[in-house]
């Protein structure tokens, strides 16, 4: 009798986990009317963010460097969101820190204040391997500019408007490459690995107050099939991962942080049966995690 009560026991336990884990508990209409900024929003992921979040209802600033873009994001953003919402954007380059106070000043004048702000822009470079040449100095200074600096200036200057919102959400885009050790990329991951150990710091000071007057999310995010990521590497001849492979559609990434901000996620794990293994075999089997990254991220011999 003891035994059949344990084998109960257990199977509820069992189907607890899954539904803590499986049940779709997002509600689309927590984020109508919200007030959004997504960076990098001229292609590819940030692009497709804005899109999500317009058909949602929520009001959308979109900031890149390419104006004839934006303004393509932001005629489509209108077509998809509801009549009266607010669809504007910022040109800006966030090589230039003071980009940063423009971008969120003109998205506060735009929308009256900041309830989400999406951090997602880049700056990508030729996959190599590092030589430690002045080039890869000069990379690695643009590198930290782009990838970190303009996270950390950005979410300092929108911290007094997402504090005031009633559900402020800081989402932040980072990578698998922020988690380990991918060949190839060795500044850019450098410059992810620190956005995981600034935001982190970061959330636990938040917590640490009374009540946390905002939500910091991570994104954890593999090979997605932007343009610019697969240019890369077909460029480089990675082959193996080409072929062995399937990018996650930008569309489908995107609509998984915006679920996971709106649930105040602490992490996004996406493609989630790629990256999450990946990072739970980091710290019980690295050397198997370095064999496969090597292996995937070979340069073919025929290119």
């Amino acid at each position: 009798m003891a035994h059949e009560w344990r084998k109960k026991l257990l199977a509820l336990s069992i189907g607890a986990f899954i539904a803590y884990w499986f049940i779709d508990d997002f509600d689309p209409d927590s984020l109508r009317g919200k007030r959004v900024l997504v960076t990098g929003a001229s292609t590819g992921i940030g692009e497709q963010l804005a899109y999500h979040y317009s058909r949602l209802g929520a009001n959308v600033i979109v900031t890149a460097r390419r104006q004839h873009a934006l303004q393509k994001v932001v005629e489509r953003c209108r077509e998809l969101g509801p009549q009266g919402a607010v669809y504007e954007y910022v040109v800006a380059d966030m090589a230039n820190m003071s980009s940063a106070d423009t971008v969120i000043q003109e998205s506060v004048r735009q929308l009256g204040g900041l309830d989400v702000v999406v951090l997602n822009h880049i700056l990508t470079h030729p996959l190599a391997a590092w030589n430690g040449s002045s080039h890869d100095l000069d990379l690695l200074r643009s590198l930290l500019d782009v990838n970190l600096r303009s996270y950390i200036h950005l979410a300092s200057a929108a911290s007094p408007w997402l504090r005031q919102s009633a559900s402020g959400s800081l989402i932040v885009m980072a990578s698998l490459a922020g988690k380990v050790g991918i060949p190839f990329v060795a500044a850019y991951s450098a410059t992810k690995f620190a956005l995981f150990g600034f935001f982190s710091s970061l959330r636990n000071e938040l917590l640490m107050e009374d009540t946390p007057p905002f939500s910091i999310t991570l994104c954890t995010i593999g090979l997605v099939g932007t343009q610019n990521s697969l240019h890369q590497l077909h460029s480089f001849g990675s082959k193996i991962m080409l072929n062995s492979m399937t990018p996650a559609d930008p569309a489908d990434v995107a609509l998984a942080v915006v679920r996971g901000g709106a649930l105040r996620q602490r992490e996004v794990f996406v493609p989630y049966l790629v990256t999450k293994p990946l990072c739970l075999l980091r710290d019980w089997c690295p050397e198997l995690v370095d064999i496969l990254l090597r292996y995937f991220n070979a340069q073919s011999t025929d290119t």
